[in-house]
C-alpha cells in the first residue's frame, strides 16, 4: 500500500501515454453511461426492460439493485459521469498538473468500478442466479476500463524508456 501512495505522487510522464488509450475510455465511457442512465431511467417509471436472456426482472427487482435506497444503476451514471469529466479535463486543460490529478482520479473511480463490478457479478452469478445483460455489459465496460487505467499509470509512471 505505501508502494502505491509513493508511486501515485510521482507525477505521470504524460508524453508516454498513447493519446488513444483515453480516447478508447471515452467511448467504453459513453456506453455505460448510456446503458446506466437507461437502467435508471427505467427503474424510475418502474419497469423492467426487455430482456434477451431473461435474467433481467430477477436481477434488477431483486433487493441488491439498491443501496440505501439509489438505484445502483443511478450510481453507475454518477460513476460513469465522473470518469468521462476528468476525461475531458485532461484532454481540455493544458497544465500538466492538473492533467495528471485527472488521470489519477480516472484511475482512482475506475478502481472504484472494478471493485464493485467484480461484487456485483458475484452477486447475479452466486447469489441471485441469474443474469442481467444491462448490468453484464455495465460491469464489463467497468473492468476494461480499469484495465486500461492501469496500464496508463503503468506507461506513466513504472515503465522506463526503452
Amino acid at each position: 500500500m505505501n508502494n502505491l501512495k509513493l508511486l501515485l505522487k510521482q507525477p505521470i510522464q504524460l508524453q508516454r501515454i498513447p493519446k488513444w488509450i483515453p480516447v478508447i475510455i471515452i467511448l467504453l465511457t459513453l456506453i455505460g453511461f448510456a446503458d446506466s442512465t437507461y437502467l435508471t431511467v427505467k427503474h424510475f417509471e418502474g419497469v423492467i426492460p426487455p430482456c434477451s436472456i431473461g435474467g433481467c426482472e430477477k436481477v434488477l427487482s431483486s433487493s441488491y439493485s439498491e443501496i440505501f435506497g439509489i438505484p445502483v444503476s443511478l450510481l453507475g451514471s454518477l460513476y460513469y459521469f465522473m470518469i468521462l469529466l476528468s476525461l475531458f479535463l485532461y484532454f481540455d486543460i493544458k497544465n500538466s498538473f492538473v492533467k495528471d490529478i485527472c488521470l489519477k482520479v480516472m484511475f482512482a473511480m475506475s478502481a472504484i468500478g472494478f471493485i464493485g463490478s467484480v461484487a456485483f457479478i458475484f452477486i447475479m452469478l452466486f447469489i441471485i442466479n441469474s443474469i442481467c445483460i444491462y448490468c453484464m455489459t455495465s460491469d464489463i465496460i467497468s473492468i476494461v476500463i480499469f484495465i486500461l487505467a492501469s496500464h496508463i499509470l503503468y506507461l506513466g509512471l513504472i515503465k522506463k524508456h526503452e
